[in-house]
């Protein structure tokens, strides 16, 4: 593929070319005429006729339309990448992450250790809820009233 910075020359490059034979299209012709024509002679003497600078005149300006067309949408494309880079960047993917630095070995940093139930706690609790009734049914036991 084409590099953005490539594409975005070329297409200034059709551009300028359409904006030169909107503006002059006699000299336009001339010099087309010239460069396409290198192994004849006298192709300076030659005399575009009216019809065929109006042509240049109109291709120029659809050259001029498409060239800018072109680097418009190139613009919107790179602004819409660089915005969904940044979107992806700040995604949450539900994982809390804590930034490290060196402060660990000074021991200044804050105690995070988190105490987490152990599964014998959650099968007691599930053991006293099941003997006792469904959820919401108000006939539910507390660890007080077993007492």
């Amino acid at each position: 593929m084409i590099p953005a910075g490539l594409r975005k020359v070329a297409y200034a490059s059709i551009a300028l070319k359409g904006l030169f034979a909107t503006v002059a299209p006699r000299l336009s012709a001339r010099i087309a005429a010239t460069m396409s024509l290198p192994g004849f002679e006298n192709t300076g003497e030659l005399e575009p006729t009216d019809w065929y600078v109006r042509a240049v005149r109109a291709t120029g300006v659809g050259m001029l339309a498409a060239g800018g067309t072109a680097l418009l949408l190139e613009s919107r494309a790179e602004a819409a990448s660089e915005d969904d880079q940044d979107a992806a960047d700040a995604t949450f993917d539900g994982i809390d992450r804590i930034d490290t630095d060196d402060s660990a070995e000074d021991g200044d940093a804050a105690d995070l250790s988190v105490d987490v139930g152990t599964d014998d706690e959650t099968d007691a609790d599930a053991a006293d809820d099941d003997g006792a009734g469904g959820e919401g049914d108000g006939t539910e036991t507390s660890d007080a009233a077993d007492e």
